[in-house]
Formats: structure tokens, sequence, C-alpha cells
């Protein structure tokens, strides 16, 4: 039990970024529609992708 519970310890960090890799890529995946048509929805709703700045002195 002892064995077990040193290589949990010492994979833990490894494992803890892997299943927020995975959810990361499972969030993406089922999104993907969504964030490709994000671009056309702005300019769609009349929304400016570059922005000017003014700078004032």
């Amino acid at each position: 039990m002892n064995r077990f519970k040193d290589f949990l310890y010492d994979k833990n960090d490894i494992m803890v970024a892997l299943v927020i890799l995975i959810v990361a890529a499972v969030v993406i995946f089922f999104r993907i529609n969504a964030i490709m048509d994000y671009p056309s929805t702005q300019t769609d709703q009349g929304g400016s992708a570059i922005t000017e700045t003014v700078f004032r002195s």
C-alpha cells in the first residue's frame, strides 16, 4: 500500500495537468463551431475587431 501511495504522490502533478488538458480539449472540441463563428458574429453585430487608440498630448 505504501508503494501505491508513493506512486500517487510522485505522479500527482502530472495527473492533474493531464486532467486539465483533457478537459480543455473536450471543451474546445465540442465548442469549435461556436469558436469559429465568433468573428462573423462580431461583424454581424457591428462590432469592430480593430480599435483605434487616440493619444492626446
